[in-house]
């Protein structure tokens, strides 16, 4: 169980309850006392476990809500993203001795091995993720250093970005992570309205009190719409509850949005080849 405490002006519009499993999120815009919660639900037969309970303050001067995890992964990104590093390192390590056995294991085999073992830790819920392009170009150099290990290739051997991966059959880590992200995103949207996570994209939209001065954040949506401002001779866009609206009508229809997210895809691809 968690309690989440927000100082947010979208108070009517963000949900209160967030439920996955046996794992229970409480939203308030409030000071919360979990010994009266406890009370309260010790009349429904319910107890509070206090070792296992956690009280997060969300605030724009907070940081400690960053390494919150929820349903194993950590609520600040970039924390999510090292701690995503380090437990796919660790993987990648333990099967160091299949990495250099040669001959003994085919290639095939090693990088099937990679893919269920290693890979799969690296990228767990990568679809939540709103990255910067930096961000983005260092996970794609995360990804070719552990593929050039699985093929036990060192210096001085050189080798192009495009040459592994086509020996590895692989794309790059920021391609699989756009296409997560969308079918996230799609999944979402197809899903009733009055999910949490559907509220929460409700909320993001709506504009009260005066704006917060500094740089604008990296979020979700912003990623989203630089997705789709790739696109050539489109005007789909999400910037606002009307955008959002539209792209929900187009996620309802499976195909139309299949086809939305190749271009999407195919856009990101070629933004990269000319780089």
């Amino acid at each position: 169980m968690r309690f989440i405490c927000c100082s947010s002006s979208r108070e009517k519009v963000l949900p209160r309850e967030i439920a996955y499993a046996d794992d229970v999120d409480f939203v308030a815009f409030q000071d919360i006392d979990i010994e009266e919660v406890g009370q309260v639900l010790e009349k429904y037969n319910l107890q509070v476990n206090v070792d296992k309970t956690e009280l997060t303050n969300l605030s724009r001067g907070e940081t400690n809500w960053q390494t919150t995890k929820k349903v194993g992964t950590l609520k600040g990104d970039q924390e999510d993203i090292e701690r995503r590093k380090q437990l796919s390192s660790a993987a990648l390590v333990k099967l160091k001795n299949v990495w250099l056995k040669g001959d003994k294991i085919t290639k095939n085999t090693k990088l099937k091995l990679y893919k269920a073992l290693v890979k799969s830790v690296l990228t767990y819920n990568c679809g939540t993720w709103a990255l910067t392009q930096s961000q983005e170009e260092r996970l794609n150099a995360f990804h070719r250093k552990q593929l050039k290990k699985v093929l036990n290739i060192k210096y001085p051997v050189k080798i192009t970005n495009s040459s592994l991966y086509n020996k590895c059959n692989e794309r790059s880590l920021s391609i699989l992570i756009l296409e997560s992200r969308w079918r996230l995103f799609g999944h979402i949207l197809r899903r009733d309205s009055q999910i949490p996570a559907n509220q929460a994209m409700s909320g993001y939209f709506v504009t009260e009190g005066s704006k917060i001065k500094g740089r604008p954040l990296t979020t979700l949506p912003v990623v989203l719409n630089r997705d789709l401002s790739r696109i050539i001779n489109s005007n789909l866009q999400l910037k606002s509850s009307h955008d959002l609206e539209h792209l929900r009508s187009i996620a309802q229809q499976r195909d139309e949005w299949t086809k939305l997210t190749a271009r999407i895809r195919e856009a990101a691809e070629a933004s990269q080849s000319e780089h």
